[in-house]
């Protein structure tokens, strides 16, 4: 199965954020956008997992006395992958970085809520949608007081991510 480790927002931060979207929404509604019900921070992508119980119990030892904190969002922005990733950064919050640190992707890897996907663009409209998306004011915050492990199922269009298990915080 397929496992990640990430913040899930409280209903009303979602519904907040896919309200500050629905202008931009509009303008681009060829772009896919991420439902609102997947809204998420990833914190570290594990990838196939077949022992979900030795990653559930690593887990709690990493986290048992981490503290919980507030996340503020900054810009917007995307990058290129497969396709261009839109997504929100967060500030950089010093009790996540010990959560990074203890359960992180060494190579690097920036938490982050992707809101919406599309093709690679030509090199002028990806630097006209960076420019765009640089200046995207999105303005939400929200206590931090659990992590989820989620599983990834298939299902259509958009994945369902499944709660396998909660890590509270202090």
């Amino acid at each position: 199965m397929r496992l990640f480790l990430a913040i899930d927002l409280p209903k009303k931060t979602k519904k907040e954020l896919e309200d500050q979207l629905s202008e931009i929404k509009l303008e681009y509604p060829q772009f896919n956008w991420i439902p609102k019900e997947n809204f998420h921070i990833t914190l570290h992508f594990f990838g196939e997992v077949i022992q979900a119980e030795k990653l559930i119990e690593r887990l709690k030892e990493q986290l048992f006395d981490k503290e919980s904190f507030y996340l503020y969002s900054t810009n917007s922005d995307l990058f290129i992958n497969a396709k261009i990733i839109i997504y929100l950064n967060f500030r950089k919050e010093k009790r996540l970085l010990k959560i990074e640190k203890v359960v992180g992707d060494k190579k690097g890897f920036i938490p982050h809520l992707t809101f919406a996907r599309w093709r690679i663009p030509s090199k002028q409209q990806y630097f006209v949608l960076k420019k765009k998306f640089e200046k995207l004011a999105i303005d939400i915050s929200f206590p931090v007081k659990k992590l989820v492990l989620f599983q990834t199922i298939p299902k259509g269009k958009y994945p369902l991510y499944k709660k396998l298990a909660s890590f509270p915080l202090i």
